[in-house]
């Protein structure tokens, strides 16, 4: 019987759902709705674990508040693609109802785990029926009564395996494009197979296996001390007279931070520590003595001073921060002052790789372009983390951020730059177009697979067994939802060479008289054109 969950416990559920994920992600990819090349929700999630998998694996702390919170600083650090947030979202709201634990109870993790439906929520602005989140909550209804007779915590995962699946077979009937491609929803799936892995972990049925995996979240040092983001705050204090031994304030802090030293001498105590909550510590120990000279410094400030120090450029006031693939991508965004971080369609970047390619900036302010909407949850992941400091402008397609780049002046604020960018979204209409990698069926359009597939504005689906077919067909789309157009870009990708696609323009141009067309080398992989229309 698992009728007490500790730090042990949690590590191999946690592992058992990283280990699941590494032998069935594939089949989570083969249910995402659009058959395009970039389906890619199971290895968005498996890479969410992989990084909460770095943090937890040589960590072998008995308190399950540690391993929770280790884990969800990984899985949120290390988060990729819409799924991968809402999953991280889940994990850390389950590190919020187990703060400060050594064990929890089956009543107390079923708790933790309505934490972390409500964190997911909360992630979405506007949470859509027959999605993850509608799985996540049938999990937490379903197993609301059973947590509170249940001693057993397996027989309580059992239960919520079951009401999701029963929840997962509703999501076809709640979104009509599941009903018509015959799939249940691909976040959802994924969802019971961290739950199917977690069950697993804990009862040995999935074996727990270690592998070598570089920490999302690297030490920093001050002053000689390493240290780690999620436990800034180095906290010292003695107590005297102290009313407690030494072991016994190790036991209790050590759930609260690492690095933790207790010196004992008589009738006093010397404590240093690095946590999170060093006011928390504080309230603890005051119960425990006398506390005398408290001493609590921000760890992370003092490295960001230091860091700043070392620097020789000067500081900008305002950084703009791109996510493309391609040389000719990267050529373009720069040439409009922007950075450049890799990823698109088939790599999304994970949380950290956004906080670090902002930190390369080195500015007061920043504003990025997703340009693809699988990126702006993690982009909204990190502006939690930093603030107002980063303003996101919420492109979906590369050829709409180049779209609204031009708007971009380093030399003026934040907000303005904000502002006609956003103006210029609202105007702007975008396509793209790749082929099928399987047979489906999309809003009553019959798409074979190898056809070419023109995606406009993320939704409307245009298919053909010929490009030159699909792009006549998508810009015939695009004029007849921008009439007033001037200008229409395509943007050729790296399967296409400079005459196909010139050829291909003037085929364009021959219909379009009236609206200047104009050809640019995006150099992407998997689409053979981005289009925009302005």
């Amino acid at each position: 019987m698992y009728s007490e969950i500790d730090g042990t416990h949690y590590k191999q559920m946690l592992i058992g759902a990283y280990q699941a994920f590494k032998e069935n992600y594939e089949a989570i990819n083969e249910l995402n709705v659009f058959p395009v090349p970039d389906g890619d929700t199971g290895t968005n999630m498996l890479n969410t674990l992989r990084s909460m998998y770095s943090m937890i694996v040589n960590n072998d702390s008995e308190f399950i508040g540690v391993i929770a919170e280790t884990a969800a600083t990984g899985a949120i650090m290390g988060a990729r693609g819409n799924s991968g947030v809402i999953l991280s979202q889940i994990i850390q709201g389950l590190a919020k109802g187990l703060r400060g634990k050594k064990q929890a109870s089956s009543r107390q993790m079923g708790k933790a785990f309505q934490y972390g439906i409500l964190y997911a929520y909360r992630s979405v602005v506007k949470p859509v029926e027959g999605t993850i989140l509608t799985v996540a909550r049938g999990i937490a209804k379903g197993t609301r009564d059973v947590t509170r007779t249940e001693r057993d915590f397996s027989n309580v995962l059992r239960k919520a395996i079951q009401s999701g699946q029963a929840a997962l077979a509703q999501t076809p009937e709640q979104l009509p494009i599941l009903k018509e491609a015959n799939v249940v929803d691909a976040g959802g799936q994924g969802l019971l197979l961290f739950l199917e892995g977690c069950l697993g972990g804990l009862t040995g049925e999935v074996s727990v296996t270690q592998e070598q995996v570089p920490a999302v979240v690297k030490k920093l040092q001050v002053k000689g001390e390493t240290f780690s983001i999620d436990y800034p705050y180095c906290t010292e204090f003695i107590l005297q007279p102290a009313k407690i031994k030494g072991a016994e304030a190790r036991k209790v802090l050590e759930a609260w931070g690492e690095s933790m030293v207790v010196a004992e001498g008589t009738n006093l105590l010397k404590v240093h520590i690095h946590t999170q909550r060093p006011g928390h510590v504080l309230d603890m120990a005051a119960d425990w003595g006398t506390l005398h000279d408290i001493k609590v410094d921000n760890m992370m400030d003092q490295f960001e001073r230091n860091k700043n120090i070392a620097r020789s450029n000067e500081k900008k006031a305002l950084g703009l921060l791109a996510v493309v693939s391609g040389d000719g991508w990267e050529e373009i965004m720069k040439n409009m002052h922007a950075e450049v971080l890799s990823g698109g369609q088939t790599m999304n970047p994970s949380v950290q790789e956004i906080m670090q390619a902002l930190d390369a900036l080195y500015a007061d302010n920043y504003i990025i372009l997703p340009n693809n909407k699988n990126i702006i949850l993690a982009a909204k992941q990190a502006q939690k983390i930093l603030g107002e400091k980063l303003q996101i402008v919420p492109t979906a397609n590369p050829a709409e951020g180049a779209a609204v780049a031009m708007q971009y002046d380093p030399n003026n604020d934040v907000t303005s730059n904000v502002e006609r960018m956003c103006e210029e979204l609202e105007h702007i209409r975008a396509a793209g177009i790749t082929q099928a990698v399987r047979d489906s069926s999309v809003d009553g359009v019959k798409i074979a697979k190898d056809d070419y597939m023109g995606i406009i504005s993320g939704e409307r689906v245009i298919t053909a067994t010929e490009l030159s077919d699909v792009l006549a067909d998508v810009l015939e789309k695009l004029v007849s939802m921008q009439p007033d157009a001037e200008l229409i870009t395509l943007y050729y990708g790296a399967d296409l060479d400079e005459t196909q696609a010139n050829e291909l323009l003037a085929q364009a141009q021959a219909k379009h008289t009236n609206i200047d067309l104009e050809l640019q080398y995006g150099g992407q992989s998997l689409y053979p054109f981005f289009i925009s229309i302005e």
